[in-house]
């Protein structure tokens, strides 16, 4: 075989490698991209972004930032017991010109060394990075975020190589994301209650199993208040059901300021509600339900530009730890339900601590 044939072969073996590698990335993002748009949990999703991703494509670094001016991602993030893996991956943020400051006007995918003091926002804690690409997340035409890849090889991403697949990509997450925010939205509805906004039974009674789970394996006391507003049918009765709603809805707004981010809150049922209190003791409990009791007591109800009223509350404590005979959800609400009978026999305005 002549020289110039031989050369010939190489080259055409080269592009037959070549083409046999692309068929194998084509093959596997088709399959990355099935997973996402069959994703109809959160979680899921972000764990496909911020983990796989960075696997199947051989990243040293993926990051995702959110705009996220009311909370609302931050708020279902937090809701989880345990922090997932990826937490610190997952940046958000209430100004969009801070995410605007990375795309043209056209917003598309930017591709570029890394830079230090331009990047450092997006890749916390991590300056080994070489090159970056910075993908726009549009979804009607608004700014929600950006996905950034970030590896230790300089010609990795390069300025304009590539940014159609990019551009793809970043579509397909963008839509992927705002389709299980809606899943999300939908679920939390579910398990709100509609007047006063806090959580509801639903709600309360799949997150008291996880929290007992929680204690029992980490051997920490768990506290729960069970609280009645008293006289209250005297407030419809009197005043009419809408006076009724407003003070409920003023009355969750005051527990809801006052007790921790970690702790859950949810209406029971009528002028009922109820709290659980991770790691916390019967005492600290009792102290914290005390305070909650006074300020109800001297907070003045406006049902109406005209008419104001007092309340107060009966409050039960329960707690599950080695001092007590409590060792599961239904023993823990049951004690917490016999000890604000017990308030409300006692003469009421009062918190009564289960034995």
């Amino acid at each position: 075989m002549s020289p110039d044939v031989e050369k010939l072969q190489a080259q055409l073996d080269n592009f037959i490698q070549i083409a046999k590698n692309n068929e194998r990335k084509q093959i596997n993002f088709q399959q990355y991209e099935l997973s996402l748009l069959n994703c109809s949990d959160l979680f899921e999703l972000l764990t496909l972004i911020l983990e796989q991703h960075k696997e199947k494509f051989q990243l040293t670094e993926v990051t995702l930032l959110l705009h996220d001016p009311e909370y609302e991602f931050q708020r279902l993030i937090d809701s989880k017991t345990t922090p997932p893996p990826w937490r610190k991956k997952l940046l958000f943020q209430q100004n969009l010109q801070f995410i605007n400051q990375y795309f043209t006007i056209i917003r598309k995918p930017r591709l570029s060394e890394f830079s230090l003091h331009q990047h450092q926002h997006l890749f916390l804690d991590n300056d080994t990075l070489r090159s970056v690409a910075l993908l726009p997340l549009v979804r009607h035409n608004k700014l929600i975020g950006s996905l950034n890849l970030g590896s230790r090889k300089a010609d990795r991403f390069q300025a304009n190589i590539g940014t159609q697949f990019l551009q793809h990509l970043a579509a397909v997450v963008s839509a992927c994301i705002e389709n299980t925010r809606l899943h999300e939205h939908i679920k939390q509805v579910g398990l709100r209650d509609p007047l006063t906004g806090v959580n509801n039974r639903r709600f309360f009674d799949q997150r008291v199993e996880e929290e007992v789970k929680r204690a029992q394996r980490n051997k920490t006391p768990l506290s729960c208040l069970f609280i009645d507003l008293d006289h209250f049918k005297r407030i419809n009765d009197n005043h009419g059901h809408q006076a009724g709603d407003a003070v409920l809805k003023q009355t969750a707004h005051i527990l809801d300021d006052t007790i921790r981010a970690n702790d859950v809150l949810a209406r029971y049922g009528g002028e009922e509600f109820v709290c659980l209190l991770a790691d916390t003791t019967g005492d600290d409990a009792k102290e914290l339900a005390d305070r909650i009791r006074e300020k109800v007591a001297n907070t003045v109800f406006q049902i109406s530009p005209s008419v104001s009223l007092n309340i107060t509350m009966s409050v039960g404590l329960a707690t599950l730890d080695e001092t007590t005979d409590v060792y599961s959800s239904s023993q823990l609400i049951h004690a917490a339900d016999q000890a604000v009978y017990v308030a409300k026999v006692s003469g009421r305005n009062r918190v009564h601590k289960a034995n």
